[in-house]
């Protein structure tokens, strides 16, 4: 971990934080008492691995609690910038940013755009966003600066026709998507042979899962560069994808950490859970706080130049759980191998995928896959690769789509959905 040339950085918002903060303040940990003395003063990394994990949850539950004394005054006046989380880990959770602490929060994701792939502030960009209520009516589309977003309520192809477009006439330079959005514009593009937007030369993705069959789509129908950004709106950017092709930490921006799930460190390249650590929203600092994600780190040096940290995440969220034919809980990752293998026989001939747990036994797996393929081909390959012998018996149904759009309660299409009632479960047990 490279905690130590971080140290002054992550000593002042520790101290921020235990001294302003309600929720860090009223903590009674031995040892935040110990070195509370001391002006929170790091020595070693083995000081900084003693602090207290946050969860979603402790914000969930104490939600003013995170706010700083130092900002409540904005707060209480409405002038900090808030922000929701998307709830696909189940739990929403207001965010609270300065504007200028926003910004500068900004500033590296920004740098390395126009370091890599040359796109700048100025720079027109298009976006879609959950529908926004006003009434009864959602707002289509917005305006705001240098951008134009698209409301994704009521999706359907004719009205991505339209979309498209209102955006050749905008004429941006780059797009904003989650993957499901750029999958569906490549489809109707190529679909409907419409031309291309003249300027249009990067796409950034973020919020869901890129399988490399929809990053492979998009390039080959718009003809654009493509990266990977991920992030999430109580930290703004955590990595970024160079122009080599590795997911770089944002150093400038947050600490990362991949411990286990008793909240030690894991060892080199080992995967484990993402716990992130703000070194700028100083508003509501968050310390050591559980993205719901997992990854690892990758010890080796990029061509680019980068010398950050270089991460590769997991495909699934840490509470994505299936539960087989014992009652046991095990990662919905076994459906990602399914695809993934899939895929590597298919040549990518799954563009979106969904998987639906209906009861103990019962599952729906919706698919939209390239036409070249018979559906039973891959209906026989998913299967043949679920390795996982406590599902043994059970029902699977294919349904095979044109299209899968996104839940328009969180804007994101959910790969894996669980219907079962986990705490009528837990009961049980």
């Amino acid at each position: 971990m490279k905690i130590m040339n971080k140290i002054n950085r992550l000593e002042r918002i520790l101290h921020h934080a235990y001294t302003t903060t309600p929720f860090y303040m009223d903590s009674d940990d031995d040892y935040i008492n110990d070195i509370r003395g001391k002006g929170f003063v790091l020595k070693e990394e083995s000081d900084w691995e003693k602090i207290p994990l946050t969860k979603k949850e402790d914000i969930v539950l104490h939600k003013d609690s995170f706010i700083s004394s130092h900002y409540l005054s904005l707060y209480l006046q409405e002038k900090l910038l808030q922000v929701s989380t998307s709830g696909s880990t189940g739990k929403c959770v207001e965010i609270y940013w300065s504007k200028s602490d926003n910004n500068r929060s900004l500033m590296p994701l920004w740098l390395k755009r126009k370091r890599y792939y040359q796109i700048n502030p100025h720079d027109r960009h298009c976006y879609f966003y959950t529908g926004r209520k006003l009434g009864e009516t959602d707002i289509e589309t917005e305006d705001i600066g240098y951008a134009r977003g698209f409301c994704k309520s009521n999706l359907n192809e004719k009205k991505l026709v339209q979309i498209w477009y209102e955006m050749i006439a905008y004429n941006p330079i780059w797009f904003v998507l989650q993957p499901s959005m750029g999958a569906l514009l490549a489809k109707v593009v190529e679909t409907y042979n419409l031309p291309m937007i003249p300027n249009l030369r990067y796409i950034e993705m973020s919020g869901e899962m890129l399988l490399p069959a929809v990053r492979e789509q998009i390039e080959r129908v718009l003809h654009v560069r493509i990266a990977n950004q991920y992030g999430c709106v109580e930290m703004n950017s955590i990595a970024y994808e160079c122009s080599e092709g590795y997911l770089h930490c944002m150093e400038e921006n947050v600490f990362t950490e991949i411990l286990d799930d008793d909240g030690k460190a894991v060892s080199e390249g080992e995967e484990g859970n993402i716990y992130i650590t703000t070194l700028l929203n100083y508003a509501m600092p968050l310390i050591r706080y559980q993205i719901g994600d997992r990854g690892r780190f990758v010890n080796q040096r990029c061509d680019c130049g980068n010398h950050e940290t270089i991460m590769e995440l997991s495909n699934g969220r840490n509470n994505d759980w299936v539960i087989d034919n014992n009652g046991e809980y095990i990662n919905a990752y076994i459906f990602i191998r399914c695809i993934t293998n899939t895929n590597i026989i298919c040549e990518n001939a799954i563009y979106q995928f969904q998987v639906i747990q209906h009861e103990i036994g019962r599952f729906s797996v919706n698919l939209v896959i390239d036409d070249e393929f018979p559906a039973e081909k891959i209906r026989s390959l998913f299967l043949e690769n679920l390795w996982q012998t406590s599902l043994s018996g059970a029902a699977v149904h294919f349904n095979f789509h044109p299209n899968l759009y996104p839940d328009s309660s969180i804007g994101k299409l959910k790969w894996f959905i669980n219907e079962m009632n986990l705490t009528e479960i837990n009961r049980e047990e």
